[in-house]
């Protein structure tokens, strides 16, 4: 039994859609509707995903909990205190911020996974150029990529790890959401087709 939660008959014949992973659109809230550059989304999970000029595309992680979404919020929880005690978060945070080994161990270790995904898809697509120094926008979205207490901004760190291999990622935090880029996305897809319809 097929069951539609749209009504696709209220939409025009000829209406086309794209539907794509959401973290294109977060990569367009950072670059305001360009599909260029790496966007790094480290939340509940985590996925690096890229794009060249030309529209090649690859991505990293973004596996899910089962096949490995390292550096996000969930493997930290996993890690330190398994999925049914994730609002102790606050204190491991604190614990770090103290200098606990071992909560700093787990946030570098982290940050390593965070900047390996965002190295994988770089060199993949060649963002950084032949020498690796090209620029390139680093789009960095999602809860664990803010300052987590005083001591540690993961982002930060993240950044830092990054450029030490390609010194020329442009870092950005989107000031508008995603839903934002994914509209932007949309208007950019309508004038290439209408340019290329009327002209």
């Amino acid at each position: 039994m097929r069951v539609d939660i749209v009504d696709w008959d209220f939409f025009h014949k000829d209406l086309q859609l794209n539907v794509q992973n959401d973290a294109v659109a977060a990569l367009a809230s950072g670059t305001l509707g360009k599909l260029h550059g790496c966007v790094l989304i480290a939340g509940t999970g985590t996925i690096a995903y890229g794009f060249t000029e030309d529209g090649r595309e690859a991505r990293a992680a973004g596996a899910g909990p089962t096949l490995g979404d390292w550096g996000s919020m969930l493997s930290f929880m996993q890690i330190l205190l398994g999925p049914e005690l994730q609002h102790l978060s606050l204190l491991w945070c604190h614990a770090a911020e103290a200098g606990d080994e071992m909560a700093n161990k787990i946030l570098y270790d982290s940050v390593e996974e965070l900047a390996l995904s965002v190295k994988a898809v770089v060199q993949r697509l060649g963002l950084s150029g032949k020498d690796g120094k090209d620029s390139f926008p680093l789009v960095m979205v999602g809860g664990v990529l803010l300052e987590v207490n005083k001591t540690w901004d993961i982002g930060h760190e993240v950044i830092k790890c990054i450029s030490k291999d390609y010194p020329g990622a442009l870092p950005i935090r989107p000031k508008v959401e995603s839903d934002v880029g994914a509209a932007l996305l949309a208007w950019s897809n309508f004038m290439k087709e209408y340019q290329t319809d009327h002209y």
